[in-house]
């Protein structure tokens, strides 16, 4: 989907975005859980590539990443991947987490026309800071790709205003450190995501530590434009996934898990 649906798509309401890694358990797997999530409530995906260094992720979608490169998954049959999942689920818009060595190593208006053709409508490089993704941001905004800065709890007022001047969306980590289920805390990352509203005017997108309906409703309400949960997914995929005679069982768990965080099952508890 374009960075234009997705613009559209922002303005229509809070978005709840699951995150899938390419390639998790299996490629042809990662296509289906990528689809299962949108049927289950998904508004948005957010796609990941995975990477042998992924500083901003916590255990579990280290994990995620580091099974999909034993699987033989490679930048490039990611984008095919991609390809299959927007051709799968063509109204949703598919925000892609990319390290930024891959996309360098691609060469960036290669990567970002590559990206645009497979489907994607925005792309994050959480270990390209701000000073640093001029060339990318050019060669995204030439290709019709939207550009998503990284900010975090710590993150000062004016700092953050630079990084919404050069997004169309800001993605806020709601806990300084990496990426991980947390039980506590979520009062001040409220506090902080109505802070930072207040401060930019570009869509806020909240996550690093989202796992139950109630907290994404609670980001929703303090501003959030879109909430993302990546390990709880993950977690599920380590826990029940050992080979094909448990695809079925892993579907279900994850749409049941979907349809849960998005509130589709009548009930606000996780």
């Amino acid at each position: 989907m374009s960075l234009p649906a997705l613009q559209a798509a922002l303005r229509r309401g809070p978005s709840f975005s699951p995150f899938v890694v390419l390639g998790d358990p299996t490629p042809e797997l990662s296509v289906t859980l990528a689809r299962t999530a949108a049927e289950n409530g998904g508004d948005m995906l957010e796609i990941g590539f995975p990477y042998s260094d992924p500083v901003a992720d916590g255990p579990a979608v280290q994990a995620a990443g580091f099974r999909s490169l034993a699987g033989g998954t490679s930048t490039r049959s990611a984008l095919r991947l991609l390809g299959r999942i927007a051709a799968a689920c063509p109204e949703t818009p598919l925000n892609l987490l990319v390290y930024g060595n891959l996309v360098h190593q691609i060469g960036w208006d290669r990567f970002a026309g590559e990206a645009v053709a497979a489907g994607a409508s925005s792309l994050l490089t959480p270990d390209i800071p701000l000073e640093e993704a001029g060339p990318l941001r050019r060669a995204s905004e030439r290709a019709g790709l939207g550009h998503v800065e990284l900010a975090g709890p710590l993150t000062p007022r004016q700092r953050l205003q630079r990084l919404a001047e050069a997004a169309d969306f800001v993605y806020l980590a709601g806990f300084q450190g990496v990426t991980g289920v947390r039980s506590a805390g979520f009062q001040a990352m409220a506090d902080r995501l109505r802070e930072a509203r207040e401060q930019v005017g570009v869509p806020l997108c909240l996550g690093f530590g989202l796992s139950r309906r109630e907290q994404i409703t609670a980001a929703f309400a303090a501003g959030a434009s879109i909430a993302v949960v990546g390990s709880h997914f993950a977690r599920i995929v380590e826990r029940i996934f050992r080979g094909p005679e448990d695809e079925e069982r892993l579907l279900a768990a994850y749409a049941a898990a979907a349809r849960r965080l998005a509130g589709r099952d009548g009930s606000t508890k996780n």
